[in-house]
């Protein structure tokens, strides 16, 4: 049995989900610019005021939502690593990527925003720690997979974390370059 904290705690977690699900709907239907706090608050059935008590900004609220992806991603990239040839672990995870850019627009969004300097001051120390912390995971997978495929002489000699560093750069690279080729038409 629960006691009264560990409720309260649980409805706090679960009011945070529905504000982020909601949250998540709202910028996916219009877009970082066209969304506000309000329209994620009524689609939510909240306040303005409870989604503040949860997330400092509308820039915080984006970008928690990259924390969720990265916990799912490490979760995804572990069963990889565990379940699959040593041959295929980079490949299947670069999949695992690519399904979600594909899959998700806004989620390389709220990447490329966290590029912008301006943003950090607007970001709960919550949310930057959690969404580095999920980045350095998604790297430290990338570069086990590469070490794994050292040690069982698929690849040659490398700094594994180098290469890991330089397939999030590429990833990154290529969803700005997709992201340009539609914006023009191309």
């Amino acid at each position: 049995m629960t006691n009264a904290q560990e409720r309260k705690a649980q409805e706090r977690q679960a009011r945070r989900r529905r504000i982020q699900e909601s949250a998540r709907t709202v910028f996916t239907e219009r877009g970082y610019a066209g969304a506000s706090i309000e329209l994620i608050a009524r689609a939510a059935q909240l306040s303005v005021g409870a989604i503040y008590l949860y997330f400092r900004s509308k820039e915080d609220l984006y970008v928690s939502l990259v924390e969720d992806t990265m916990t799912v991603f490490d979760a995804e990239m572990a069963h990889v690593r565990d379940q699959t040839e040593v041959s295929s672990r980079l490949r299947a995870t670069w999949s695992i990527l690519v399904r979600w850019a594909e899959k998700d627009p806004e989620g390389p969004r709220i990447l490329r925003l966290l590029a912008q300097p301006a943003i950090r001051p607007q970001l709960s120390d919550e949310v930057v720690l959690a969404v580095s912390a999920g980045i350095s995971r998604v790297q430290d997978h990338i570069g086990a997979c590469v070490a794994d495929g050292i040690h069982a002489g698929i690849y040659r000699q490398v700094n594994a974390r180098e290469i890991a560093d330089l397939a999030w750069s590429v990833l990154l690279g290529s969803l700005d370059a997709a992201e340009m080729q539609t914006n023009l038409g191309n």
